[in-house]
């Protein structure tokens, strides 16, 4: 019989989404510091007694974990944890809450469990989801930002070099461009505007983007389809249309 050895290791973590296992257990899917997108399960988690667990349910916590890996299982358990920093907004206010559900659900979907941590994509969410929590201006925008930042870190950020003078970004090269590509997957004027925005804008000034809701939710349509066509297997982000809501 083959053996594989069992550490217990010390990772920060953010908690994406979780599915039911048994009555009162779940598999909560995080993404840690160590070892990029892991799944653990988490037991009587939905039992009257154990409260404190409950942290494993909500999108985005950010937890200080210690956890029993190895690099030969998909489950893996956790010997203990603590959250690194209480949410003071996230989960009472609407449109907070609406955002970490959407930023959960992309996140679980645009990262590949059998994937290393991405370097530098653990400290960039960790920041920015602690801002998200504080008075952030511009917090309608935040999901904005947070979508083209991350399209560097993953390896599909926009060409913006030679861009002078271009009104249309093409979704399938990545490329701007001066005139209405021949494709139908790109962004329109407006929408490409705002990326040009976007990259001069630091997080802590998204209050200068004065948008409408239609303009924010097509902006937001189109990036999700540039990461539908640069990362396999990104699917449907169905908490997109409770998010529009929200913003109503």
């Amino acid at each position: 019989m083959s053996k594989f050895t069992i550490m217990i290791e010390s990772t920060r973590g953010i908690v994406l989404n979780y599915t039911r296992y048994a009555e009162t257990s779940i598999v909560s899917h995080i993404y840690t510091e160590q070892f990029g997108l892991q799944s653990y399960m988490i037991n009587q988690v939905r039992s009257r007694k154990n409260k404190g667990k409950t942290v494993f349910l909500q999108p985005l916590t950010l937890l200080d974990l210690e956890v029993y890996h190895s690099e030969k299982k998909t489950i893996h358990r956790i010997k203990d944890f603590k959250v690194s920093m209480p949410f003071m907004q996230v989960p009472f206010e609407a449109v907070r809450r609406g955002l970490a559900f959407f930023i959960a659900e992309v996140l679980n979907k645009a990262l590949k469990q059998e994937d290393k941590a991405v370097e530098g994509l653990f400290d960039f969410l960790h920041q920015s989801i602690s801002i998200l929590d504080g008075n952030l201006p511009g917090v309608h925008n935040f999901h904005l930002f947070l979508l083209f930042r991350l399209t560097r870190l993953l390896g599909f950020y926009p060409h913006f070099k030679d861009s002078d003078n271009c009104k249309f970004f093409d979704l399938k090269t990545g490329m701007f461009q001066v005139t209405e590509p021949v494709s139908q997957e790109y962004m329109n004027y407006v929408e490409t505007m705002i990326l040009f925005q976007l990259q001069n804008i630091g997080i802590d000034e998204l209050d200068q983007l004065t948008l409408c809701s239609e303009d924010r939710s097509s902006f937001i349509d189109k990036m999700l389809q540039y990461y539908h066509l640069h990362l396999s297997g990104f699917s449907n982000i169905k908490s997109f249309e409770v998010l529009k809501e929200v913003f109503r």
